[in-house]
């Protein structure tokens, strides 16, 4: 098949499968070693967003963030509305706590908890970029059948998740088995407001949410 010939979802897909091979061996490199705030800030932008940036200026000809379909059109609205959906990941989080019988109390305000807070809402911002505003939403246009889209991009986050791995020294089967379930529920969450917005800011902010009410769990 000649260059010409590639359709536009292989090149996604060869986007994305770039990315996931830098960032696979980034983790082989360095596991868990580095800074929190130096793997979300610094190294996973670079990996992530440099590659879809230079697709989406150099061989589309649109601008960045309205190739990830970050649109200033109902931003207020936008962001409402992932506050709203977000929140519910709180609510479930809570009552799962509640239910277990165990203690809860509010996490203590330090600098540690502050660079893991922006570190949290910086890994949702990247990677929402990544998996909605510019896989699942070039998926999405191109397929009559949403379901499709959805199960491949659902599919695709979860392999982008699984390098993580590379920086722990031990995973149970029933972990594993746990994040597959939360990373689908994630996805298909996030890409179900994506279809619902047509813009990316409400998933980011979902996915921030999400992952600000892990800790409730622990």
């Amino acid at each position: 098949m000649s260059k010409s010939e590639v359709g536009p979802t292989q090149k996604i897909l060869n986007v994305w499968a770039i990315i996931l091979i830098l960032w696979s061996f980034y983790r082989i490199t360095f596991r868990s070693d580095l800074p929190i705030w130096f793997d979300e800030f610094i190294s996973k932008p670079l990996v992530f967003l440099f590659p879809i940036f230079l697709y989406i200026t150099k061989s589309e000809k649109k601008s960045f963030l309205k190739g990830v379909g970050i649109e200033n059109k109902n931003r207020a609205k936008d962001i409402l509305f992932g506050l709203g959906v977000g929140s519910l990941f709180f609510g479930i989080a809570i009552i799962t706590k509640i239910l277990k019988g165990a203690p809860f109390s509010f996490p203590i305000v330090s600098v540690t908890s502050i660079i893991w807070i922006l570190s949290t809402i910086m890994a949702a911002i990247v990677e929402q970029i990544l998996s909605t505003g510019f896989v699942f939403k070039r998926l999405s246009e191109e397929s009559k059948n949403i379901a499709k889209p959805l199960l491949i991009s659902a599919v695709l986050f979860f392999f982008l998740h699984i390098p993580i791995l590379f920086g722990v020294d031990k995973i149970s089967g029933s972990t594993l088995v746990q994040m597959i379930m939360m990373n689908t529920l994630l996805s298909l969450t996030t890409s179900v407001v994506f279809l619902m917005r047509k813009n990316t800011i409400s998933p980011i902010i979902v996915h921030a949410l999400y992952l600000l009410s892990l800790p409730i769990l622990l």
